[in-house]
């Protein structure tokens, strides 16, 4: 039998690692969620950091959710 789906709150509170790589051509940095395939955004600086990061997981998962994809 599947297991039963949590509701999407369940993963919006879940914490996901993520990778900061400066980005030398542009000044910037790239954030990546190395375990949400295709989930990353660009900063201009680290000051950005905490709500893009915020942002891009959040639209991610509920993206995804809503899609009916299996959810990390």
């Amino acid at each position: 039998t599947e297991e039963e789906r949590k509701p999407l709150d369940y993963y919006v509170k879940l914490e996901y690692p993520f990778n900061v790589i400066a980005d030398p051509d542009s000044g910037g940095y790239v954030v990546a969620f190395p375990d949400l395939p295709g989930c990353l955004t660009r900063i201009d600086s680290l000051d950005e950091l905490p709500h893009m990061m915020e942002d891009v997981r959040t639209l991610w998962l509920v993206t995804e959710y809503e899609l009916g994809a299996e959810m990390p």
